[in-house]
């Protein structure tokens, strides 16, 4: 090992050193003044090594690139000497004497989409836990500067916008060089990583700070930042493994977006009556590039449409439109099948399962979800 501390570490091997994102005990990566503080040791340790070619920035988590600065960040007294010190590393880190490279599987928004573009070439998994962009609508790292040679006049536009891109989607505006699925992601790499070998490359680079002052400026006066979830700018957390079996007996389309974003990750979904809103959350996840055509089709493979309620016996959520249907339901569904009413933003476990709040939220809460505390008195009880 090159280097290692609480939070980063870095391996090398056959020339290419790559740092390693593994902020253990939190769900996702994210930054603050300690973490940095890591990354400068880092990064002092690997531009010492004189056998280092190549350097790749990635995650150590299974998906999870950066996503963002972590919540205890709002509390700092100084907030523009804090993003003048990560405007620091990072441009240090930028300056390094050899290739850089970000591999990018999982949320990649805010500063940790600055991390990305502080490389010299971006190598992006494609999924649909990938997200790309500042969902907080501002930068403070010196991401402005660079965004703006990827894309132009169009930077601001976007940074402002607060939208968040597949890994298509931005490579289709320049800002990853390569996007691929989950399973050719090993390949990929380390394709680019003989290409870099066979033709090595020295990085064309010219430092320009413009824009930094106005980053530390309005980085001062900005609302506390937050770690994002993929596709959901208001929450804290990614999306949790949801159940194997996922039941839709509601025509909400909340519900179905969830439901459908159940099947992109591997669940079955049992329907009753309908699925064309499934089907739709799939056929968007296709055309903005999150999945392949394959992974889409497959996902359609794990859709079951019925109009027999004994097919959701399998589910361990359900959704249904109220507490009527649920008590229809109840003789049908087992013990720990979680059933929820979604009604846009917010959603009420409709029956007493014993920490069912708590998993609930863990689901839905990244979709930007609240969930009720269920109330005793309308809790549906089984018969002994």
């Amino acid at each position: 090992m090159l280097f290692e501390s609480t939070h980063i570490c870095v391996s090398a091997e056959y020339g290419v050193a790559t740092l390693w994102l593994d902020f253990a005990g939190e769900p996702v990566n994210a930054l603050d003044a300690l973490r940095l503080n890591e990354l400068e040791r880092a990064r002092v340790t690997i531009e010492n090594d004189p056998f280092v070619n190549v350097l790749v920035v990635r995650s150590a988590k299974p998906a999870g690139f950066c996503a963002g600065l972590r919540p205890g960040v709002a509390n700092i007294a100084d907030r523009a000497a804090f993003a003048g010190f990560g405007q620091r590393v990072f441009a240090r880190l930028a300056q390094l004497p050899f290739v850089t490279v970000a591999f990018i599987d999982g949320p990649c928004l805010g500063v940790g989409f600055e991390l990305a573009l502080m490389c010299d070439y971006r190598l992006c998994v494609a999924s649909p836990l990938t997200h790309l962009g500042f969902p907080e609508r501002f930068t403070c790292f010196g991401g402005s500067t660079r965004l703006r040679k990827l894309m132009g006049k169009r930077s601001a536009a976007f940074v402002e916008s607060g939208r968040t891109l597949s890994g298509r989607e931005a490579r289709d505006l320049g800002l990853v060089d390569r996007a691929f699925c989950a399973r050719r992601a090993k390949i990929e790499l380390r394709t680019f990583l003989d290409e870099l070998e066979r033709h090595p490359r020295v990085p064309q680079r010219t430092p320009d700070e413009t824009g930094f002052a106005e980053e530390r400026r309005a980085f001062a006066v900005k609302k506390p930042p937050v770690v994002h979830a993929p596709g959901s700018p208001e929450t804290l957390n990614p999306i949790p493994p949801v159940p194997a079996v996922v039941g839709l007996a509601t025509d909400s389309g909340f519900a179905a977006r969830i439901v459908g974003q159940s099947a992109l990750r591997g669940a079955k979904v049992v329907a009753l009556w309908d699925a064309t809103a499934v089907l739709e959350e799939i056929d968007l996840a296709l055309a903005r590039g999150f999945v392949t055509p394959l992974e889409a089709d497959q996902a359609h493979d794990r859709i079951l449409v019925t109009d027999s309620v004994t097919e959701l016996a399998a589910c361990g959520l359900v959704f249904v439109p109220d507490e009527a249907t649920a008590n229809q339901l109840r003789d049908v569904l087992r013990p720990r099948c979680l059933v929820a009413c979604l009604d846009d933003s917010s959603a009420a476990l409709l029956n007493g399962v014993s920490d069912g709040h708590a998993i609930l939220s863990a689901w839905l809460t990244p979709f930007g979800v609240t969930v009720h505390q269920p109330e005793v008195a309308h809790s549906i009880r089984r018969a002994a």
